[in-house]
């Protein structure tokens, strides 16, 4: 079995789901699993070693003789459990888009085993690559009852996936399986994996999270009614890339399309322009990151995410590159005037 690269950790605020529900059972979580509650701090970046958390649901399923407590959390998570994650799922318009965008962030809610998707006619298939590393059967069972249920919250009327499959060995009774996530659920296989319909795919989502697209919305507002009077290109390209950013970094090829254009037009205009797309991404990247840091809602982390970076360093490094500050030092140093 291969060695992990990076240190494999849980945001705290995805633990909280243990704490809350060993509490609605009458124990005391921080005697039982021997570390206090998560801070809910928004200027904290906590995180468990995935270790930490396999002890932590071993101890809490032992504790209460409950074997199914992956399941169990499963049906009490919510938005606030998966961070900024969770409510930018909130906003999207179709599962479809929800599937991608968690694609695309995961390892913000579950940095341990790479998930990667495949796409087949009748269906989609959310996959875990357990090649190089597993997790115990607890965490495993947790992270699919999370994903499926929170996703499930998301929509509306009925939706269940087609059919989960588990890498461990079968238990000797299925039915809460099948009872939980309403679908055939298969043990024992090469890898495991959540399989969606296509006509799941396209149903749409309840009320989105208004008040994250708001926030985020405003941001850029202020971003662009900043901006000194520029070529008209450079305006829409960087209103584009403010609206895009948030769905991960975004290539030259969507904003061209955005902006109803060929990609290979569109670094004509901007090279006539005297610039080109990624002194433009870089631009708004900043220009955005020093507004985000003003808003004490979102954590250094949160802001990354939202700016596309696919690690927290990276951000930490592009920030520091272009200001001589890095993020953190720059909020305190806005905060204290």
């Amino acid at each position: 079995m291969g060695k992990p690269l990076h240190r494999q950790v849980i945001p705290a605020a995805f633990t909280l789901l243990l704490y809350e529900y060993l509490k609605s059972h009458g124990q005391d979580p921080e005697v039982l699993l021997g570390m206090p509650w998560p801070s809910t701090d928004p200027e904290e970046k906590s995180s468990v070693d995935v270790g930490r958390w396999e002890q932590m649901l071993a101890s809490a399923a032992d504790h209460l003789d409950d074997p199914l407590l992956g399941l169990h959390l499963g049906r009490i998570v919510t938005a606030r459990h998966l961070g900024v994650v969770g409510h930018l799922l909130r906003a999207c318009e179709d599962l479809n888009s929800v599937l991608l965008r968690l694609e695309h962030f995961q390892r913000l809610i579950f940095d341990v085993i790479p998930m990667f998707r495949r796409d087949k006619p009748d269906c989609v298939e959310i996959v875990w690559d357990i090649s190089e590393h597993r997790t115990t059967i607890l965490v495993g069972e947790t992270g699919f009852a999370v994903m499926v249920q929170f996703c499930r919250s998301l929509m509306q009327g009925d939706a269940h996936p087609m059919g989960i499959e588990f890498a461990h060995p079968q238990p000797d009774d299925i039915r809460p399986y099948e009872q939980f996530f309403r679908c055939p659920v298969l043990f024992a296989r090469p890898e495991p994996l959540i399989r969606v319909s296509r006509d799941l795919l396209a149903g749409p989502l309840k009320r989105p999270d208004l008040v994250l697209e708001q926030v985020l919305e405003q941001h850029a507002e202020r971003l662009l009614s900043r901006l000194p009077k520029q070529d008209e290109v450079i305006t829409q390209v960087r209103s584009a890339l403010a609206a895009l950013l948030r769905d991960g970094e975004p290539d030259i090829e969507k904003v061209s399309a955005m902006l109803r254009c060929s990609g290979r037009t569109l670094q004509r205009r901007l090279k006539a322009a005297d610039t080109h797309f990624r002194a433009e991404m870089n631009f708004v990247r900043n220009e955005l990151a020093r507004s985000y840091l003003q808003d004490v809602r979102l954590q250094v982390s949160d802001i990354a995410m939202l700016l596309g970076y696919s690690e927290h360093s990276a951000f930490t490094r592009a920030f520091r590159k272009r200001n001589g500050l890095t993020p953190q030092q720059m909020r305190e140093q806005t905060l204290q005037r």
